[in-house]
């Protein structure tokens, strides 16, 4: 899955596949699948958060914020974005160099929330 998202004036290729969780796993130490579901508020939230077609969602997603952790999306944005790109450098020096957008504006957009959502969670 890709997803080509707006950091600022600049546009940033995400992809997810297998490699995603390893590139995870090496800068975090953790499992990505724990994560994201720990990141968006469990299961229930995955769900609506699959649900939210357009900024007139905004109601939905403001109930939906308490439940996110912000700084695992940034460590998922940074992992889909070390798959595109395997030369992107380490988290920390990624982020003081990108300009995130509040969550609220990531969250909308085109394909970010797909790709979020697709790596754990696909419907038929």
């Amino acid at each position: 899955m890709e997803a080509i998202i707006n950091l600022g004036e600049e546009k940033v290729r995400l992809r997810a596949n297998a490699l995603t969780a390893h590139h995870y796993k090496n800068q975090f130490k953790s499992d990505i699948l724990k994560d994201t579901f720990n990141a968006l508020g469990g299961v229930e939230a995955i769900l609506e958060l699959q649900d939210l077609a357009s900024a007139e969602d905004y109601k939905k997603l403001q109930v939906l914020l308490d439940k996110i952790d912000t700084v695992l999306i940034h460590q998922l944005v940074w992992s889909f974005a070390k798959t595109a790109n395997i030369h992107l450098e380490p988290f920390y020096d990624w982020l003081s160099n990108v300009d995130m957008p509040p969550l609220t504006e990531l969250l909308l957009e085109d394909g970010f929330v797909e790709l979020l959502v697709g790596n754990v969670y696909r419907k038929k």
